[in-house]
């Protein structure tokens, strides 16, 4: 059990970022913007006080000008419901944080089974770490890869449908289309070295939460992060001689920890809700009950557990894979634990591709400005000629 996880509920419940953020003055930290980024566009934009297409500001509504009109009964009437609805935000918040009081105290404790977490909340087998290494070597071939991967009946209806999609496909000498139907043939036609970079991102994509109402981007947004984290680790390698395919692994894989956070918040706040609705119902609490009705999950729980624990859930999870030529377990240690990473080593790498990512896709979304981000890149002492080379590649889509 990592010291990490050795958190006390109130401590973690009770940290500003679990508090919505308000549009102010003084821009949020870069970081903050990309972690809401990450769960709500919306949710971004209302932390820089931006507005949505078609959005008026309130001093420009139909309300605005009403508000402005209202005589002085008409003031105190609607300042005692403002009152009232203080009064019931304020005991619907303490039953969120109790909610999630009690949800994190089961998702910690999911936490200590690693193997469990691997297994069954991000549905991956214990022949995952064995396809890696057998990637990972320079004598890989398909005959070793087939026996492995025939192992993995999820990775064979995707690679089918990755071979015979219009990007694979092949043509016979008269122009026919071959399909092709063997899994043997399927990893021959793709080739070792597409399949170098295939296979960390379908593991990943398997592993990648799919059910997140009220949050439907999470999916979208994760999977470009993890693309852009991926192959910007990729194109950096060279710049350190690391090897360009472990590292790029490194930085898809280092996602499997967010993941699993996301997974286990959706999956536990519809149980603990559902339980305390029973027992507010059983006990005849109609307030709390009516309270517990109003709650959705929280983007700023979510980002606060995923800050707290991805990362060194990750390392768990890497180190459950027991990879023996994927060296990449103790730079994600290195990163959970925080430690000072050298220019030039696996784990600074990975802090590199992160930064450059998130930089782009917080460009793409207007989130940034230029000025903004240049402490953040001279900070991450990225190698001569690297950015330039960055800037030219398509980070988000796959080699």
């Amino acid at each position: 059990m990592h010291g990490i996880y050795e958190q006390t509920h109130e401590q973690l419940l009770s940290r500003s970022y679990f508090k919505m953020t308000t549009p102010a003055s003084t821009p949020p930290p870069i970081d903050e913007r990309f972690e809401s980024l990450l769960i709500s566009p919306e949710l971004a934009m209302k932390m820089l006080g931006k507005r949505g297409p078609g959005e008026i500001s309130f001093e420009q509504s139909e309300q605005g000008d009403a508000r402005r009109q209202l005589l002085h009964v008409e003031k105190v009437a609607i300042e005692n419901k403002r009152l009232k609805a203080q009064s019931d935000a304020s005991y619907t918040e303490t039953v969120n944080h109790y909610l999630h009081e009690v949800l994190l105290g089961e998702l910690t404790e999911q936490l200590s089974f690693t193997s469990d977490v691997f297994n069954n909340t991000l549905n991956l087998s214990d022949d995952t770490g064995a396809l890696l290494d057998a990637l990972s070597v320079r004598a890989a071939s398909v005959s070793k890869l087939e026996p492995i991967a025939a192992n993995l009946p999820w990775l064979y209806d995707e690679l089918m449908q990755v071979v015979n999609s219009p990007a694979f496909r092949r043509r016979d000498s008269k122009g026919r289309v071959i399909v092709v139907e063997t899994f043997r043939t399927a990893l021959s036609f793709l080739g070792i070295e597409n399949l170098r970079l295939l296979i960390p991102s379908l593991i990943v994509k398997r592993a990648m939460p799919q059910v997140t109402d009220p949050y439907p981007c999470i999916k979208l947004k994760l999977t470009q992060f993890a693309h852009g984290t991926a192959v910007s680790a990729r194109h950096l390698a060279p710049h350190y001689k690391l090897n360009p395919v472990q590292a790029y692994s490194f930085g898809m894989l280092s996602q499997l920890g967010r993941c699993a956070i996301i997974r286990l918040y959706f999956k536990l706040f519809d149980k603990v809700q559902l339980h305390l609705l029973t027992e507010s119902q059983k006990d005849k609490e109609r307030m709390r009950h009516e309270a517990l009705l109003k709650l959705a999950p929280s983007a700023n729980y979510l980002i606060a557990l995923q800050d707290e624990y991805a990362d060194a859930l990750s390392a768990d999870l890497i180190e459950n894979m027991m990879l023996k030529r994927l060296f990449i377990g103790d730079a994600m240690r290195q990163c959970a634990n925080r430690e000072p990473c050298e220019v030039g080593s696996m784990s600074k790498l990975l802090h590199q591709a992160r930064t450059y990512s998130k930089v782009r896709m917080l460009h793409q979304s207007r989130m940034v400005e230029v000025a903004e981000v240049k402490p953040m890149i001279k900070e991450q002492e990225y190698p001569s000629g690297a950015l330039e080379k960055l800037r030219s590649v398509d980070i988000f889509t796959l080699p």
